[in-house]
This record gives C-alpha cells, sequence and structure tokens, in this order.
C-alpha cells in the first residue's frame, strides 16, 4: 500500500517528541540536542555546575528529514519549531550574538555560547596561569596568559570590527576565512615564548597593521566608530576580542603556548635538580594538557558565562 512521505515538519515535530519520551524513560529533566560529542563535555560540565540535582540526556547528532545521520548547528536549529523545557538545544554563538540573530535566545528554548563557541570558554584567560602546575606539577613562571591574549586582543580588534562590517554589508570582500588566516599565528609547531611572545606578538601586529592600512585606503569613508559602540554595549572592546573569534584557532593557540610552556618548565626544572628534584612527568604531559584546558571553566569571573547562567535560572 503507498504511503506518502511525511513532510518535514512532521518529521522533527515526532523526532523531538521521541526525544522528550526517551529522556523521561531514561529519567531526565530533559533531553538536549548539541551540535556535535565534543560539545557535550562542555554542556554537561555545565548544567551539572547550575544543576548538580538534574540529570539531562544528550543528544549529538540525529537523523535528518533524508535519513541521513547529521549534527551541527543547522540540524540543531531544525527543531526550532518544537522546543519546550523538556526538549532543548545548545549551540555556539559562531556570529549569531554579536548579530543579534532573532529568536536565538532562552525564550525560544536555545542555549547558545555567548563566545563564538565552547572553545573560547575553555581559553579564558583566568585559570590559564596555573594550567602548567596542574599538567606537569610545577609552577608556571616562564609566561603570563593574560598579558598576551590581552595583547593578541588588542591586536586583531581593529581588523575585526572591519569584518563585522563587511560580514553584515558584503561578506565577500572580507571573508571568515580571509580573516582567520590574519587574525592567526604563523608558527608551525613551536611558538617563541621569549618575552611573553613579544616577537610572534610583533609578526601578527605587522601582518595586520598592513591589512588595515589596505582597508583604511581603499574605504575612506567607512566610520567604524557606530559598530564600536554597539558591540561594546554587548560585551566585545580590544580586551575581549578573543573571546569572539573563531574558537578552534584560540583554542590551538593556548594549546600550543602551553605545550611550549610546559616543555620548558620541566627542562628548566630537570636542568636544576640534577637528579635531587623529586621525579616530574616529563613525557606524559602531552595527552593532559587538553584534558586540563577542557577543565578551565570561570564560573561567575565573565559576561558570557554569567549569560548562560541567567538562561538557567530562566528557564529553570
Amino acid at each position: 500500500m503507498f504511503r506518502p512521505p511525511i513532510s518535514k515538519e512532521k518529521y522533527y515535530y515526532h523526532a523531538a517528541k521521541r526525544f522528550m519520551m526517551d529522556a523521561q524513560l531514561l529519567r531526565c529533566r530533559a533531553a538536549i540536542h548539541v551540535e556535535d560529542k565534543d560539545d557535550i563535555v562542555f554542556w554537561s560540565t555545565i548544567f551539572k555546575h547550575f544543576r548538580p540535582n538534574d540529570r539531562f540526556h544528550f543528544i549529538a547528532g540525529s537523523r535528518n528529514e533524508k535519513g541521513h545521520e547529521t549534527k551541527g548547528v543547522t540540524q540543531c536549529l531544525k527543531y526550532i519549531k518544537y522546543l519546550n523545557p523538556k526538549f532543548f538545544i545548545c549551540i555556539d554563538s559562531d556570529y549569531r550574538y554579536l548579530l543579534q540573530e532573532r529568536n536565538i535566545d532562552i525564550n525560544h528554548y536555545i542555549f547558545q555560547t555567548y563566545t563564538y563557541s565552547f572553545e573560547n570558554h575553555h581559553c579564558y584567560e583566568e585559570g590559564l596561569n596555573d594550567l602548567c602546575r596542574r599538567i606537569t606539577t610545577l609552577p608556571n613562571h616562564l609566561f603570563d596568559f593574560r598579558q598576551f591574549l590581552k595583547e593578541y586582543s588588542n591586536i586583531v580588534y581593529k581588523l575585526f570590527l572591519w569584518h563585522l562590517y563587511f560580514l553584515v554589508a558584503d561578506p565577500k570582500r572580507f571573508s571568515i576565512a580571509e580573516f582567520n588566516e590574519l587574525a592567526s599565528f604563523e608558527w608551525q609547531r613551536r611558538p617563541d615564548i621569549r618575552q611573553n611572545g613579544r616577537k610572534e606578538l610583533n609578526i601578527l601586529k605587522n601582518k595586520v597593521d598592513r591589512k588595515l592600512a589596505q582597508l583604511r585606503r581603499a574605504y575612506p569613508k567607512a566610520d567604524l566608530s557606530i559598530l564600536e559602540d554597539k558591540y561594546k554595549e554587548i560585551g566585545l572592546t580590544p580586551d575581549t576580542t578573543y573571546l569572539f573569534i573563531r574558537g578552534h584557532n584560540v583554542y590551538d593557540m593556548v594549546y600550543m603556548l602551553n605545550r611550549e610552556v610546559c616543555k620548558k618548565v620541566l627542562r628548566q626544572a630537570k636542568d636544576a635538580s640534577a637528579g635531587t628534584h623529586p621525579r616530574v612527568n616529563l613525557f606524559g604531559y602531552r595527552n593532559s594538557i587538553d584534558d586540563q584546558l577542557k577543565k578551565n571553566i570561570q564560573f561567575g569571573a565573565y559576561p558570557a558565562i554569567l549569560k548562560i547562567e541567567e538562561d538557567i535560572h530562566t528557564l529553570f
């Protein structure tokens, strides 16, 4: 007997109901659809901190209307009409928060990072200086991550404003890919951490300044002051830019800096001890940098994490 294909709307309606039923069977407070498996670690930590007595059923991917296993923010947003307190989604903001995209808010049962992605939260400046001790058992007296991220953010801030300007006006003139390339360091494997990364920061600044000069010549009438004021109101400043640019890039940058710091701290300890210092982890620490970095969530310390807390209190 011929059965007409189910509509897209009915498909996601029934899928949402199924997720809620699964959560109920598992005795969970709600079902939560996230973008990918990596997102579960971040969001489960968030909800465990603020809702320690609740359990949640996380879904890292689901089948689309054509039956294909799919993940990512696009798949999450396909459920937007069917979200409620028993089934909601958690997504990376990307540029949605800065651009104030409509309906992406807790009133529509959508949690967002308020930074570009969850990786930016792990790279928040407080706590990074202590990672070396947690990774190697030795303190970090070589490198100040807070100062480095502040200088990095100030270098790329104006360029980011230009990028946001064209993102709305004409994305092809200054693409996301081009901005990410310009805002990235050119080191291959070993960043130079001497003088708190001064050499690396100077190379980056020269590259960024050349692009800024090119943009000013090409668009002399462009006035970014209105954009600057607008974004300042929602948290984008010269010191916080690293929280709003592509999180994966920032995470890789912080990871590589940590790896170099740990290497040098261990090397100095080994040279100074000449066999008398207590045994330290010389080889296995590389596998734990990622683990320790993902534990760096500074609750209550900055606006983005406070907004997530506020959303949780609003929903529950």
